[in-house]
């Protein structure tokens, strides 16, 4: 025995704790009445040749789904919730609906014999999973489960293996590494009947279900259908050593020399190395980090792994890396069996030879206790002594309460239909967000959501800052908001801010603009009054976006309510715009490489009265409405009761107290920005091409690639006829794409798309 004597401590664990985990999620498509579903995996996502989250298992119906390696298990859950709503939001676009079976038995075998292989282009993938049919049987390929990928934080393994290596040679290094690897292998596949115990969740099968090993399972409930000898095993002629990595290769090597397997990968086992393309290079290239392969899916997680799961999972892990043990081949053998047999007990049996976890349950409650430390909390003790409970007592493991829940087969498959109904609703709702990713502005959420299906890898460099990388292969592109690229210039950007700059640059190009005059002092903007009380105006701040600070008087108004809405202005500019006031139409025109792509109109905020509630208390009614929420996180705000909103009823002789008339239209702002509470009416093919043209040429005068326009139209049906038909009042360079994506009315238009293709043409080839 090879034994490493490098081990971890307690004083390791804030370092320790910050190693990534990734995960790989396979689940069986299943149709409405929970067949096994024989369609296609969507043509639409990226090529499962490259795509980093999207791919197939064995069969064409088994999605796996994988994440980015994280060391926070929120971040984690995060994608996970993104992944499973980007593909039930698939699932249910067609004439057919599907699901995702949640438990890690497949459900009827009604249509075995249709169900097919992964249909991949790589024809050598297509025949060993022929291959695997053959061997083991179609049924044993349909099996589910996490595969949980744990790296040891890189910072703290090369702090250790310096510390105790005495030369600075590569090669010494990285067979240190792999001696630590190998024994931290060892030792998980020694206790893994703890977590087998804890864990499981598939006692029961179809009662057609047999492998070619071993064929039909010789008992109807067992704790883990899928970790028994009736799961993924090899022959039992297939032994392995794991004393040593030279060992673990040369006993490899031989079974596939000796066509006992096929390739290396045909090797079932609860642990692989990873960190290069066969197990050899290993010796040269190093074991990266360690994939744990023996969870069933959770069925009372939506995600088939839940939080708690995942950190009382690494929490295990860790325990084993400060456990200064090592185990023979004949151990490893002995812990194997007991596996098995924990597998096939029964739900509620007790925990076999509970006594050899001892010392290991005390560094799980040592761990907690420390971690409660690092973080002001108390959930990780809680976590673990909830577990070392269910040591004692089966009923409260996860097989234990689900055959409590279904004590027999037709139950549990009732169960496990309700359960993917459930989920199903629930990753459907709120389709406009990103689940887990709710906190992002409503426009990168879709940009998100559609580089993932394509296959672009998503790094997120700031996420409060809305800042993302995007990688297709070697070609990378920083994306701000979801329109502010490299393609833009800093200039372009300030341009458009500053509204008076934008007016000088548009008439200059002959495009009409409205009149008005610019200040920097309060005083001279509130004297100004005499001179603008009988006409229709807009006072804004002279660089705004959102319709931040902006004022519309189209109707008589005060002088009290003038310098009311001056000082408004300037509480965001120190110098502000008094512009005359255009009538028509607002369109809101969407830009991309001086091409037309979408039009919107853009109506102010309002709501309409019942003749029964006052005008505060239609405002609570309509921000209950779904797709309004706050800080721009759903396609509309909600609506205020601030200063401007006061203001635009008293010109209407409301108030917040009033009650409208039944079908009254009571508007709350002038200004029609859907992020001061409008709505957006998409207009797209209803507007003349004259207007789109002006468009174009503004954002061609203006040099902004992502370029929103806003337009005032007399008629937008008909070319203008004289001066004053039209005006464009401003141009914005991040020009929420949210407003087409999601319109208040109207369809919808795919910009994320338009603007993946353009950052990346590669993608089109």
């Amino acid at each position: 025995m090879n034994q490493n004597k490098l081990v971890f401590s307690i004083k390791d664990l804030a370092l320790l704790w910050q190693s990534t985990v990734g995960i790989e999620k396979e689940s069986l498509r299943v149709t409405e009445n929970n067949q096994i579903a024989l369609t296609d995996h969507p043509r639409d996502w990226g090529d499962r040749s490259f795509h980093p989250y999207l791919q197939t298992d064995f069969s064409e119906s088994q999605i796996e789904l994988i994440t980015p390696p994280e060391s926070n298990s929120k971040d984690i859950l995060n994608w996970l919730q993104a992944l499973h709503q980007i593909t039930y939001l698939r699932l249910n676009e067609s004439d057919y609906v599907e699901r995702l079976w949640p438990n890690s038995m497949p459900p009827s075998l009604d249509h075995l014999n249709k169900v097919r292989p992964a249909q991949l282009l790589n024809s050598q993938e297509r025949h060993y999973r022929e291959y695997l049919t053959d061997k083991y049987g179609k049924d044993v390929q349909l099996l589910s489960g996490i595969h949980y990928n744990f790296q040891i934080n890189p910072q703290l393994m090369e702090q250790k293996l310096k510390e105790s290596i005495t030369t600075n040679s590569e090669s010494d290094y990285i067979k240190s590494k792999n001696e630590l690897y190998m024994a931290f292998m060892r030792k998980y596949l020694y206790y893994r009947w703890g977590l087998t115990y804890l864990l499981a969740a598939s006692p029961y099968v179809d009662s057609r279900y047999q492998t070619k090993l071993h064929g039909k399972p010789h008992q109807t409930v067992m704790r883990s259908v899928r970790q028994s000898r009736y799961g993924y095993k090899n022959d039992d002629a297939v032994t392995i050593s794991y004393q040593s990595l030279e060992a673990y290769i040369k006993s490899l090597e031989s079974h596939v020399k000796s066509g006992r397997l096929l390739l290396e990968k045909e090797l079932y086992r609860d642990v692989r190395m990873r960190g290069s393309h066969s197990v050899r290079d290993l010796l040269k290239e190093g074991i990266s980090y360690l994939e744990f392969r023996n969870f069933d899916l959770n069925p009372f997680a939506p995600c088939g792994i839940s939080q708690e799961d995942l950190d009382f999972i690494k929490i295990w892990i860790i325990a084993l890396l400060m456990i200064d043990k090592d185990f023979s081949d004949q151990d490893l053998e002995l812990a194997d069996q007991r596996n098995q047999s924990t597998a096939e007990d029964h739900p509620l049996s007790n925990l076999r030879h509970a006594d050899l976890l001892q010392s290991l349950l005390e560094t799980l409650s040592s761990i907690g206790l420390e971690l409660d430390r690092l973080n002001a909390t108390s959930y990780y003790s809680e976590l673990v002594q909830d577990k070392l409970i269910q040591i004692n007592h089966p009923e409260r493991t996860r097989a234990g309460f689900l055959y409590n829940k279904t004590p027999d087969y037709t139950s549990y498959q009732q169960f496990m239909s309700d359960i993917a109904q459930l989920n199903q609703k629930e990753f459907l709702h709120s389709p406009y967000l990103l689940h887990g990713f709710e906190d992002l502005e409503l426009s990168t959420q879709d940009l998100c959501k559609k580089a993932i299906q394509l296959g672009l890898n998503v790094d997120w460099i700031d996420p409060k800052d809305q800042l993302l990388r995007l990688t297709y292969q070697d070609h990378h592109e920083f994306v701000r908001n979801a329109n502010m690229t490299r393609f833009d210039s800093q200039v372009s950007y300030f341009i458009m801010d500053n509204k008076l700059a934008t007016k000088k640059v548009l008439k200059e190009q002959g495009i009409f603009v409205p009149e008005g005059q610019i200040f920097d002092q309060q005083a001279q903007a509130k004297a100004y009054y005499p001179q603008v009380k009988s006409k229709p105006i807009v006072i804004k701040p002279k660089n705004t976006n959102y319709g931040i600070g902006i004022t519309i008087f189209n109707q008589a108004y005060s002088e009290a309510d003038y310098r009311e809405a001056i000082s408004e202005a300037f509480k965001y500019d120190q110098e502000i715009l008094v512009e005359n006031y255009i009538e028509g139409t607002e369109i809101r025109f969407y830009l991309l490489n001086h091409k037309f792509l979408a039009a919107c109109e853009r109506q102010p905020a309002q709501i309409y009265g019942d003749g029964i509630h006052t005008i505060d208390e239609l405002i609570d009614l309509e921000n209950q409405n779904p797709l309004r929420g706050k800080d721009h996180r759903a396609p509309m705000t909600l609506l205020e009761k601030g200063k401007l909103e006061k203001i635009t009823l008293k010109e209407q002789g409301l108030d917040f107290s009033s009650i409208p008339q039944s079908g009254q239209k009571v508007y709350l702002r002038r200004n029609s920005n859907v992020s001061s509470g409008g709505i957006a009416i998409d207009r797209t093919d209803a507007i003349h091409q004259s207007y789109i043209d002006y468009a174009i040429q503004a954002s061609r005068a203006l040099e902004a690639n992502f370029c929103g326009v806003d337009m005032i139209i007399r008629d937008y049906h008909h070319q203008p006829k004289q001066e004053g038909d039209y005006a464009i009042i401003e141009a914005n360079y991040n020009p929420m794409a949210s407003l087409h994506l999601f319109p208040g009315k109207g369809k919808s238009h795919d910009l994320s798309l338009h603007t993946l293709y353009f950052l990346f043409p590669e993608l089109k080839a």
